[in-house]
């Protein structure tokens, strides 16, 4: 749990309404202060040049031939369309999550290979 910005005591986590459920990823209240705090969910990530991982933002992916049933997929329903679509199936090493995007790889990152799961 992050600790409070203006105190520094710790902090529990909230229930969110429907909402901060659309906006926030999560939202802690601290005990001491009793003030919220939000953690935003990044709503523009869509529209930046290079994928992403959808769930830690990290853009040293690999990209997969073909499903890994050990791994869990993404079950964005936009991810799910793009499936339909043909999109490219990427692996992010640090999370383990498995995703679709239309979106190039980043150059500059250590991610010239391409991963082929074991059967």
């Amino acid at each position: 749990m992050p600790g409070c910005a203006r105190c520094g005591q710790p902090t529990v986590r909230k229930r969110r309404n429907l909402l901060q459920k659309v906006f926030s990823r999560a939202v802690y209240r601290c005990e001491h202060c009793r003030k919220n705090f939000h953690v935003r969910r990044p709503l523009l990530r869509i529209f930046r040049r290079y994928a992403e991982c959808p769930q830690c933002g990290t853009r040293e992916l690999s990209r997969l031939a073909s499903k890994d049933h050990v791994d869990r997929m993404s079950r964005n329903p936009l991810r799910r369309i793009l499936k339909l679509l043909g999109a490219p199936l990427y692996h992010c090493t640090f999370c383990r999550l498995q995703f679709r995007d239309w979106r190039k790889r980043h150059p500059g990152e250590n991610n010239s290979f391409t991963a082929t799961p074991a059967a």
